[in-house]
């Protein structure tokens, strides 16, 4: 199996919540970002928390969000700037229900892409940029998206370079963007986020 590590997308402005979902308790922890660390933990070797800043309350490798901006392409810049890997799955701190199922998939069309740079889950929401594989060797294309003030990452998407992997329920890939979807998340935790 080809070498990959795992990152959790935890530096955005979470704006729509009104205040940090990273920091938010949920799943018998005191964050969000713990308990998607501890979960991925469990199919990678290493895991890595992405921000700007270190304000995590456990320990844990990161890797500092290097641009003024935010958004999830300049994070993706320092990530595979920072990565040991050949491979590194990305995964957006807010999608809790990304589960064992979902890696697994991705991880074995991993080791059947051949020439393939991307590895990306597909809902009937549409491509899930924040749930995919990403080698490292796209690093320079990364970079020159951004010196064009491109923050898009489907802007890497190009024909050939990506594989695509279909799930039907697209429940797994929901965001907690809003107070209303934390709640309803959480909820499903014993409502205490337990």
């Amino acid at each position: 199996m080809a070498e990959i590590e795992a990152v959790i997308l935890a530096g955005g402005r979470s704006r729509r919540m009104g205040r940090d979902k990273a920091l938010l308790p949920f799943g018998g922890y005191s964050t969000l970002a713990e308990y998607q660390y501890r979960r991925v933990l469990s199919h990678f070797e290493r895991v890595s928390l992405s921000a700007k800043e270190w304000k995590f309350p456990f320990e844990a490798p990161w890797i500092r969000d290097e641009g003024a901006e935010h958004s999830p392409m300049i994070a993706l810049a320092s990530i595979l700037g920072s990565v040991g890997s050949e491979w590194v799955f990305v995964l957006g701190v807010d999608m809790p229900f990304v589960g064992e199922g979902v890696i697994s998939r991705l991880r074995e069309e991993m080791d059947l892409c051949g020439e393939k740079e991307i590895i990306v889950s597909e809902s009937p929401r549409g491509i899930e940029p924040l749930c995919g594989i990403y080698r490292r060797r796209i690093l320079p294309r990364v970079e020159e998206e951004l010196a064009w003030g491109r923050h898009r990452i489907q802007g890497l998407f190009g024909p050939g370079r990506i594989q695509r992997v279909r799930f039907d329920d697209a429940s797994l890939f929901e965001n907690l963007n809003h107070p209303h979807e934390y709640e309803r998340a959480r909820s499903g935790f014993g409502g205490n986020g337990s």
